[in-house]
This record gives C-alpha cells, sequence and structure tokens, in this order.
C-alpha cells in the first residue's frame, strides 16, 4: 500500500462519490463518547495489477519461479469477506466498495475502496481501513470530511450484506528492481444469495518502491503465464453475479486539462485516458457480443495513435512511435470484427428496415452473423493472448517512468513546463490546416484522396477533444468539434460502401447474392445522399472560427 500523492481526501471523496461537501444531516454525527474513536481521514494509494486465470492457469502461477523468488510462501489464510450496500446500490453506483473482512481469527476490518481521480492511473485506488469490533460496518468510524460525505451519501438508509467472497490466500514477496511487491493468489467462490461461481485471481500490489517497476512486472509476468488482466473488482464482479447485469461498454470521459495545466501532465493524462478506455471494454467484450465495446477499444487506439503523433513532433520519442505501431496492430486486428459490425448495423437500420419481406435478406444476414462470429473469436483470443495486456503495462510504465523526458533537452525539456493550452494551439493550428490542405474541393476528390481528408478530419476531432477542456474558461469547442464530426461521418459513407461491396463480392448462394445486389444499390444511394451534404457542410466549416484563435 503505497501513501497518497494525490488531494487530500476530501477532494478526491468529493470527486468520486459526486456529492457536496456540507455538514453531515443530524442524527449522523460521531457519538462524542461510548465509541470507538472515529479514523482520521489519512489516505492511501492502493497500486495493484490483478490477473483472472483458470484453474491451469493458476497452478501454474503458483508453481511459477517468477512468483516464487525463492522465498517461503505464506500458510494459505481463510478470508471471509461481506460486502455492505443500500438497497438501491448508492455505493457501487458510484464504483465504491464497503466491506467487512475476518482473516481466520484475527480481528475483522473494515474497508472502504473507491476509485480516484482518472488521471492516477487504472490501477491506483483510495483505500481506507479500520479495525472493527464484529461483521458489520460502522461508518461513524469513518471521521473527518471523509465521514461526513459517506453518511450523506447513505442517509438514513440501512446497509445491507449484499454479497461475499469467500477465497484461500497465499501470499509472497517479490523483489523487482527497487519495487517490493506482494503476490496473492486467491482461490474461492463468489456468493450472492443462491448464486455463486468461481474466483481465482493473482494480484500484484505494490508495497514500496516505484509503480513503474510494478508495471514492467506484470508485463512480463502476463508474456511468461496464462494469465489476463482484469480490472473489475471483486465487489464489481460480486454485485453482477447478484444482479445478473452485464458489463456495459464505456465511452472516453475527456481528461482534465485545466489551461494551466502543463504539457508534462497532460500528455501522462491523455495518454492514460486512452489506456483507460481501451481496458474499460474488455469486460463487455467477454461477457456478450455487444459491438460497441469492439469500437469503444478500436477509438480508444486510434485516439492514442493521434495524440502520440502530436506529441512526437515536438517531442523525439521513438516510444512514441512503437506505441504507435503496437496500437495500430492491435486495432487493425479487431477491424474484421468491427467492419461485420458495422455491416450489420448499417443493413439492419436501411434497407432491411425499409425494402420488403425480410426473409429475402435471411442467407446474406446468416453468411454475415457467421464471419462476425469467426471474427470475434478471433479477437476473444487476441485479448486471452499476452499482447495487449504487456501493451498496456508497458505504456503504463514509459507513462509513470515519464519515459519522454529522456528525449529532450534545452529548450524542448522547458517547454514540458509550458501551459498546456501552447502546445494545444500550435497542434491544433497544424492539424486544422492540413485539414484545409487536404479538403480542398473536398465534393470532387476521388476516393483515395477523400480518405486521407477524412484520416485529417479524425485526428482534428480527436486533438480538439483532448484539448478543448484548455480552454472551457473563455471558449467553447463543442460547435467546431461537431462539425469536424460531421464531415468525418459524411465521408464515412464512401467507406461503408466499400467496406459493404468487399464482403458482397464473395461468393454467395444465389439468394444472397441477390440480396447483395439489393444492399449495393443502397449504399450507392446513400453516397450520393451524402455527397449533397458534403459541399454545404464543408463550406459552414471553412466559416467557422476555430476555438483555440
Amino acid at each position: 500500500m503505497i501513501e497518497s500523492k494525490s488531494a487530500p481526501a476530501s477532494d478526491a471523496l468529493v470527486e468520486t462519490l459526486g456529492v457536496a461537501a456540507e455538514p453531515a444531516p443530524k442524527g449522523h454525527e460521531p457519538e462524542a463518547s461510548g465509541a470507538v474513536k472515529p479514523a482520521s481521514t489519512d489516505l492511501s494509494r492502493e497500486v495493484e495489477v490483478k490477473f483472472a486465470t483458470d484453474a491451469e492457469g493458476f497452478k501454474a502461477a503458483l508453481a511459477s519461479p517468477l512468483l516464487h523468488a525463492g522465498g517461503a510462501a505464506s500458510p494459505a489464510r481463510k478470508l471471509t469477506t461481506i460486502y455492505f450496500d443500500t438497497a438501491d446500490s448508492d455505493l457501487q453506483q458510484r464504483r465504491i466498495a464497503l466491506r467487512v473482512r475476518r482473516d481466520g481469527r484475527k480481528a475483522p476490518v473494515m474497508t472502504l475502496k473507491w476509485t480516484p481521480a482518472a488521471s492516477e492511473g487504472l490501477f491506483s485506488r483510495g483505500e481506507i481501513e479500520i479495525p472493527v469490533r464484529d461483521l458489520l460496518p460502522d461508518l461513524s468510524l469513518f471521521g473527518g470530511e471523509m465521514g461526513e460525505l459517506l453518511r450523506r451519501l447513505v442517509g438514513d438508509k440501512r446497509l445491507e450484506a449484499r454479497y461475499e467472497t469467500r477465497v484461500s490466500r497465499v501470499l509472497r514477496l517479490v523483489n523487482r528492481v527497487a519495487a517490493r511487491i506482494e503476490v496473492a493468489f486467491d482461490e474461492g467462490q463468489i456468493v450472492a444469495g443462491e448464486r455463486t461461481c468461481p474466483l481465482r485471481e493473482v494480484e500484484l500490489e505494490l508495497k514500496s518502491g516505484e509503480a513503474r517497476d510494478l508495471y514492467e512486472f506484470a508485463a512480463t509476468v502476463a508474456e511468461s503465464l496464462p494469465l489476463r488482466l482484469d480490472i473489475v473488482s471483486k465487489a464489481e464482479r460480486s454485485w453482477r453475479l447478484a444482479t445478473g447485469v452485464l458489463s456495459s461498454p464505456v465511452k472516453i470521459k475527456p481528461a482534465a486539462l485545466p489551461a494551466e495545466l502543463i504539457l508534462d501532465e497532460a500528455i501522462a493524462r491523455i495518454i492514460l485516458g486512452n489506456i483507460d478506455h481501451f481496458v474499460a471494454n474488455w469486460a463487455s467484450l467477454r461477457e456478450s457480443d455487444d459491438p460497441e465495446a469492439i469500437h469503444q477499444m478500436r477509438v480508444a487506439l486510434r485516439r492514442l495513435r493521434a495524440a502520440l503523433a502530436m506529441f512526437k513532433r515536438v517531442i523525439p520519442c521513438a516510444e512514441f512511435e512503437l506505441f504507435r505501431a503496437e496500437a495500430r496492430d492491435l486495432a487493425t486486428a479487431m477491424g474484421p470484427a468491427r467492419d461485420c459490425d458495422a455491416l450489420r448495423e448499417l443493413v439492419e437500420e436501411g434497407p432491411l428496415a425499409h425494402l420488403g419481406d425480410k426473409r429475402n435478406f435471411a442467407p446474406l444476414m446468416e453468411a454475415l452473423e457467421a464471419r462476425r462470429f469467426e471474427a470475434y473469436k478471433d479477437v476473444r483470443a487476441l485479448l486471452a493472448s499476452a499482447q495487449p495486456t504487456s501493451f498496456v503495462m508497458r505504456v503504463s510504465a514509459f507513462v509513470e517512468r515519464r519515459g519522454w523526458r529522456n528525449s529532450v533537452s534545452g529548450l524542448q525539456l522547458a517547454s514540458l513546463t509550458e501551459p498546456v493550452a501552447v502546445f494545444a494551439s500550435e497542434a491544433l493550428e497544424r492539424l486544422y490546416k492540413r485539414v484545409l490542405r487536404r479538403g480542398k474541393n473536398l465534393a470532387e476528390l476521388p476516393d483515395d484522396a477523400r480518405h486521407q481528408a477524412r484520416i485529417a478530419l479524425k485526428n482534428l476531432r480527436y486533438g480538439c477533444e483532448f484539448f478543448a477542456p484548455s480552454f472551457a474558461e473563455t471558449r467553447d469547442g463543442s460547435g467546431f468539434i461537431r462539425g469536424t464530426a460531421l464531415l468525418q461521418n459524411l465521408l464515412g459513407a464512401h467507406n461503408d460502401a466499400a467496406s459493404a461491396e468487399h464482403f458482397l463480392s464473395l461468393p454467395h448462394d444465389i439468394d444472397a447474392a441477390r440480396a447483395a445486389g439489393v444492399v449495393t444499390g443502397w449504399f450507392a444511394r446513400g453516397s450520393l445522399i451524402a455527397d449533397e451534404k458534403l459541399a454545404r457542410s464543408w463550406k459552414k466549416f471553412k466559416q467557422g472560427r476555430p476555438f483555440w484563435r
């Protein structure tokens, strides 16, 4: 457990809970006497990487010299952890876990965990632990503003035991470079009423040293053992088991980039924000066929590539280009699945919804679904491999050590301490001028040139989304961003038609081929409609004032 380097506890929790820092209601003040002394608001930051695995993978991890380090393991401990929440799941909705754990015959410990600000990274969690007398939580033991905020959130609602985990835990300590890492092997089950599911996890927690060493070690572990990165907490897994609710796709949350933030910190926040966005959609893909999950993963990777390209232009860091290439490879591997999803959606919302008997399209849709099924198998196999986990951990280590600083000196190094708005204005102006160059006579351009213009628009849009918060106090960038998105979508109509034509040109039986002809005609019509709007939208875009000027 690492002491927090973040904001004071009250600020962090206000952001997490989303409630006002007002005095606690009457009846919720800590008792003046006759009670255990409330805990202070001292805050700790837990930094850990968790892997999930199956029985064979768990056995391999236990036996691995990499996770043994030659030292004796602790005796297996029986941990019973009970999670509490209101009947309305007020805590879970804010990604807060309140639990009481018994470790053998030791006194129970009440723990509060929450997801801190996004700038602290995907593997960091806020944590407070307080000894208690029995297996029941007592919010009065959380002192100061921390306790007031919690009690305000829960109010008069009763805290209920919602689910529990029962695991056998083995602990080991591993030294890696200057870091001391605790390895916890947890095997057992989650119990939610009458529902149960197996639980096998290997957790790497930083006890001392630098987080970058933990992340690099985690990358080595993933490359050596059949373990997969899993950011879903035990509390959330338990809640999903109890409710039957599947993980949902997650859209990007803009990084907090106030105008006074220096460029060095902005680089870290933007990279971590896109890595978080990428990983946050893994659970949805593992649990369902929701097409939005793969779409959001590819968006995250494209945004990361766009950001790294902007940074590399002024900071000649070789790792920027290395990670760009890896992000491209991952996105490319997911491309066939996304193409199937996009084509299915376009057919369902287009000709299938408006033309004739749906049975006429059945052979074509069955062929598309078969291809989609295989493409999804490939993406899930990719996620189960070491490649994406290793990529995420190495990028996280790079950000933690601010690896780009080693590539600059003199004036370039000084530029890292300038307000992010200075870099943003120059970067966005350059991207805007590239769009104007590539978009000249946009409506008459051939397909290849349109594709290049669309890429330029996409990069400009991502750049605007990154940096608009830096200008928010004086200028609103939302209208400009909507304009770039509209042009990007209009140009995308040609891409949609090309993707559809490629799939529809594959050998099909006669009924599927007939439906394919109808779909091809529908997309050709859509391209013509898009072209009619394109010239008007392009003219309006050029007349608009960029918000960074």
